[in-house]
């Protein structure tokens, strides 16, 4: 028996005499709530980080890529998973991970382009590492195509009533709803790559919650990073200039690493932001209808996309202009 099987039980649990507390550090989209243990023995304190799932469906995806991907990537840290359930049931599963301490999250721009310089690092992994049964949160970009169509006169109605001109809506009909070239290439995601999920510590750069990863559009832990919206806390929205920035540092990167993007992979990526944009856009109006946010946060997060929105398709005229 090792010094973490010591501290806790088969269960997940700290063992009976062992003195400790507990504190929560966020709760899943679950109700599942990670915490913080700290245990005293002798005197000593340690603590850890207990981890339910937070999503039932992601069970052992985290150990799977502690075993398969952060031995490929040693730009990243990756907090260390020491104990783990072997139960099958999603509601028993837990994980005792490392406490690397208080972690600073945020959205600067520095931090951001440091992200962006290391996701070539698993984007350039071979896709077949990744179990086809893998899926993320999202709707992949045919989905959210197809349910855009089906609410076209909600949509239409929306953009003109938020300053859209009928110009912009046919563009977004013809470049991009019914494009079938908006994901790009296929690679391995993260899944969830918003900037929570992003910290520095002693200059050293941590991703956390690796439980989404799949198979995925080269766009989305970009997309992620940069501009996806949630009621669920606010995002600065970047100008223009730090969002080239940023994608100037990804396409540098996967040079370097004589991977190359497209010549058009940053005119392609503000359709799939455009597409993206939209979509929460139309889900922001739904919720707006019922109780499962407050309707301040929802009614900011609106105002966050419309920016965003306003700001990629404003590039893609631009760059249409451009080449005319």
């Amino acid at each position: 028996m090792n010094q973490i099987e010591l501290i806790f039980s088969d269960s997940g649990e700290v063992r009976s005499g062992i003195f400790h507390d507990r504190e929560i550090i966020y709760i899943g989209r679950n109700g599942n709530a990670v915490e913080r243990i700290r245990v005293n023995i002798d005197n000593i304190v340690s603590s850890f980080i207990y981890k339910p799932l937070t999503n039932y469906q992601s069970i052992g995806k985290e150990v799977w890529v502690q075993e398969n991907i952060g031995n490929r990537i040693h730009e990243v840290r990756i907090p260390k998973i020491l104990y783990f359930s072997k139960d099958e049931n999603p509601e028993k599963y837990w994980m005792i991970l490392e406490d690397m301490g208080l972690l600073e999250h945020n959205f600067s721009l520095e931090v951001m382009k440091e992200a962006a310089a290391v996701i070539p690092r698993w984007h350039i992994l071979t896709k077949d590492l990744v179990p086809d049964e893998f899926f993320g949160h999202s709707p992949r970009v045919n989905n959210i195509q197809v349910f855009l169509i089906s609410k076209a006169a909600q949509m239409r109605n929306f953009l003109i009533s938020n300053s859209f001109t009928e110009g912009d809506i046919d563009y977004v009909y013809r470049e991009i709803l019914l494009s079938h070239h908006i994901e790009g290439e296929t690679v391995i995601s993260h899944g969830d790559l918003y900037p929570l999920n992003i910290a520095c510590l002693n200059n050293e750069l941590v991703i956390i919650d690796w439980e989404y990863i799949n198979k995925n559009s080269v766009y989305w832990d970009i997309y992620n990073l940069m501009d996806i919206t949630s009621p669920m806390y606010r995002r600065p929205v970047l100008n223009q200039s730090s969002r080239l920035e940023i994608l100037a540092e990804y396409t540098s990167k996967r040079q370097k690493l004589q991977s190359p993007t497209t010549q058009t992979f940053i005119y392609d990526y503000h359709k799939y932001s455009a597409l993206h944009s939209i979509w929460i856009l139309m889900l922001i109006e739904g919720d707006l209808t019922q109780d499962k946010f407050e309707k301040s946060s929802l009614l900011q997060q609106r105002i966050e996309t419309l920016e965003i929105l306003k700001m990629v398709l404003n590039y893609l005229k631009i760059s249409v202009t451009k080449e005319t």
